[in-house]
């Protein structure tokens, strides 16, 4: 079971979790430790960083707040 922000957002067999994230648009790197991207998916502090530039730093917080929201929210309603 996955929760973030107190919904579940994956409750099935671990062997089946990367899949099902991969399938949602979410794959895992390969030669990845599926918890830990798992915990980055989930995690607010990850969306501090523009994936596309890793040098520019978002600092909005309200801007991350809201992603994070956003990010959780389709997660649920995927699930």
């Amino acid at each position: 079971m996955l929760l973030a922000r107190g919904k579940i957002i994956y409750f099935n067999k671990a062997s089946k979790s990367v899949d099902y994230f991969g399938t949602i648009g979410y794959k895992c790197p390969e030669l990845s430790n599926p918890c830990d991207f798992f915990m980055s998916m989930m995690s607010k502090e990850s969306l501090e960083l523009d994936n596309d530039e890793v040098d520019n730093v978002v600092t909005d917080v309200e801007m991350i707040e809201q992603k994070y929201e956003n990010l959780i929210k389709f997660f649920y309603e995927s699930y």
